[in-house]
């Protein structure tokens, strides 16, 4: 008997390369699938925004780090005590309107250089709803807690997004004509949009999805959706939030997507580091013994063995210091 509708690995065109950049933006899902790629050594950036949640704000940001731009002072507001950005994450403050410009630059310079060479572009899609700053009809990513009545929310249709995100590719493939983009819609939960309504978005997202693939070759779909509402599908996989996948829902997407997107000898690697990582993490009861000596000594050994292909000075740098005969 089976209780389970499994979702096999998609066979991807292009396979990624552990030495490829690739820059992840998006809802938290882009966040959690990036902490794999930083914990797995991977080339990337993670977020370099914070968590963006609909399409709308993720094109304005990709468009800004194309161009090195910013965006205006007039997004920048006065929220418990410091000056924030209603175009990007709240982690952004400063004690002056000035002061917030230069953490926005800084970060929209290290983008723009990341993303002319990045081989990889990963997105996440959160949510179709929008909210439009009242005070200058702009659209806004965050609403930095000022109240609600400063804000009109809106569900933007397919139509409206798909226009909206063919010119940023357009604009992408002028300026980095080998990027190739995979898209996905993030498996939280909207519940504060209400049960209904976060049905309603994700379906327009998957509807977005869906045309974008069909239309640019360099756009590949990943179901993570799919995977946790058809394959997963219970609620042992959720946090206590009911919202968020746990730790082993992550895994499992994960494990899907490396064999989804990886290339052999990328999977070789995870492989081989995944043993590594477990062997770093071991806490000795007696370091001095020579059994743990000689695991050491081993553990040195297979990162030696590695660093032609990612960095691992500070994993040895660990190791060597354990060692009695250093």
């Amino acid at each position: 008997m089976k209780f389970r509708t499994p979702l096999p690995p998609i066979l991807a065109d292009q396979k990624i390369d552990l030495s490829e950049p690739i820059l992840t933006i998006g809802s938290c899902f882009s966040e959690s699938i990036g902490a794999k790629l930083d914990e797995n050594k991977f080339d990337a950036i993670i977020n370099p925004y914070g968590t963006i949640f609909d399409p709308l704000s993720i094109t304005r940001l990709l468009a800004y780090s194309i161009n090195n731009s910013t965006p205006a002072a007039s997004s920048h507001v006065l929220s418990e005590g410091v000056y924030k950005s209603l175009e990007i994450h709240s982690s952004f403050k400063g004690l002056s309107k000035e002061e917030l410009d230069l953490q926005i630059k800084a970060r929209v310079s290290v983008t723009h250089d990341f993303l002319r060479s990045a081989k990889w572009l990963i997105i996440t899609f959160g949510t179709a709803y929008v909210y439009k700053y009242n005070q200058t009809s702009a659209y806004i990513a965050n609403c930095q807690k000022h109240p609600s009545g400063n804000f009109s929310r809106e569900l933007l249709s397919v139509e409206y997004l798909l226009n909206d995100f063919t010119r940023l590719l357009a604009d992408l493939r002028t300026f980095n004509p080998s990027l190739n983009i995979i898209i996905t819609v993030s498996p939280v939960r909207h519940l504060k949009d209400g049960i209904a309504e976060n049905s309603l978005s994700k379906s327009i997202l998957r509807l977005l999805c869906h045309e974008l693939a069909a239309k640019e070759e360099s756009v590949h779909y990943y179901p993570s959706y799919e995977l946790m509402m058809d394959d997963l599908r219970d609620y042992r996989f959720y946090n206590e939030d009911m919202i968020h996948p746990t730790d082993q829902a992550i895994d499992y997407i994960w494990d899907h997507f490396t064999s989804s997107f990886m290339n052999e000898g990328t999977l070789s690697f995870l492989s081989k580091w995944k043993k590594i990582s477990s062997a770093l993490s071991h806490k000795a009861f007696n370091p001095a013994t020579s059994e743990h000596q000689q695991f050491l000594i081993k553990t040195l050994y297979d990162l030696e063995s590695i660093i032609d292909k990612v960095n691992v000075d500070k994993e040895m740098a660990i190791i060597k210091d354990q060692l009695l005969d250093n």
